[in-house]
């Protein structure tokens, strides 16, 4: 495998787990043991009416969430793209030496 072939599987890999990272679905627990859902990481999926219905305090704790989630996701997205970039530019002649 070269060098090239290797910069895309890894850069593939870092792109996917921080996709995964990013869309996995966030939930906080009230103390009464139910589940608020918060969405994911973009806010898809929050019903904010519903949680601000439970207490209003739930609708700041869940965007602190997919903030907090937002900001894990994007180094290796970003790593992820670097390596994808870099292998696409990279020469094919240097890899072939």
């Amino acid at each position: 495998m070269s060098v090239r072939t290797f910069a895309v599987v890894v850069g593939l890999a870092f792109l996917l787990g921080g996709g995964a990272i990013l869309l996995v679905m966030l939930a906080v627990e009230a103390p009464s043991g139910t589940l608020i859902p918060c969405g994911n990481g973009l806010g898809i999926g929050f019903d904010e009416p519903a949680a601000s219905a439970v207490s209003p305090a739930y609708v700041d704790i869940c965007a602190d969430l997919r903030h907090r989630r937002l900001l894990w996701s994007l180094p290796p997205i970003g790593f992820g793209v670097l390596l994808l970039i870099g292998s696409l530019v990279a020469s094919r002649n240097a890899t072939r030496r």
